[in-house]
């Protein structure tokens, strides 16, 4: 009598139309904000050119605040409910938190080389907490890199990005708190041009860069889904041996 054949999973199949669309207009938004960051925003009368990182920079700082938040809530309902898709969600945010926050920390570098006279200050609160957010959700990641199979050791993880988030209050009201470098946020500068000139760009910019960050996770979270069916496969075809 023959055996019914085991019921395969399937690798994600869905047709990438629909990304792809998304990507090209992602990329639209991408060369307009880079136009409208460069050329259209009005050069600031102090920093002169050296302001025009303020497109990148910021944006992506908000961004950045807003995966690690994420990591947050996700690592709590995986501690909740262990389920693995909170668990993947938490490790994706947590990867675009990282490759934000390490563009935020080089662009202000950057930035306040010109205009601060210092690549770097250990006496700017907002750089140091920044930079400790970066060490917390890096040692997340490198923990993660070892707990692929020990459920124990993803819980730990969980419970640092759970707690790693408490650093995301202090980093955004650091400027507010402890006051030396770094300037309060503000859309205001010595231009003769109304702040909308400097607004739009701005939101065209966040548009932009939250475009990519959203298209790296989709396909981020592709490939974790696939790369898990492949594990039940593997696990399949090693069981068909044993029989």
């Amino acid at each position: 009598m023959r055996n019914r054949p085991e019921e395969k999973p399937h690798l994600n199949s869905k047709p990438i139309s629909k990304l792809t669309g998304f990507g090209v207009i992602t990329l639209v938004l991408v060369l307009i904000s880079t136009y409208m960051s460069l050329v259209s925003a009005p050069l600031e009368a102090i920093q002169g050119v050296h302001q025009k990182i303020f497109y990148i920079h910021v944006p992506l700082a908000f961004i950045a605040y807003a995966s690690i938040t994420v990591v947050f809530i996700a690592s709590l309902l995986f501690l909740a409910k262990n389920d693995s898709k909170w668990d993947r969600l938490a490790r994706i945010s947590a990867e675009i938190g990282i490759l934000s926050t390490t563009i935020v920390l080089f662009s202000g570098s950057l930035w306040g080389r010109p205009v601060w006279g210092a690549w770097w200050s250990w006496s700017d609160a907002r750089l140091v907490t920044t930079l400790v957010m970066w060490l917390i959700y890096m040692g997340y990641l490198m923990l993660r890199s070892l707990s692929k199979s020990n459920s124990q050791t993803v819980k730990i993880a969980s419970v640092i990005g759970v707690l790693g988030f408490i650093n995301v209050p202090i980093t955004y009201f650091s400027v507010y708190l402890w006051t030396y470098l770094h300037p309060l946020p503000t859309l205001q500068s010595s231009t003769e041009r109304p702040e909308s000139s400097i607004l739009v760009p701005f939101l065209l910019s966040f548009l932009a860069y939250l475009a990519v960050i959203l298209v790296i996770g989709i396909v981020r979270t592709n490939l974790e889904k696939d790369f898990d069916q492949l594990e039940i496969l593997k696990k399949q075809v090693e069981g068909n041996r044993w029989e």
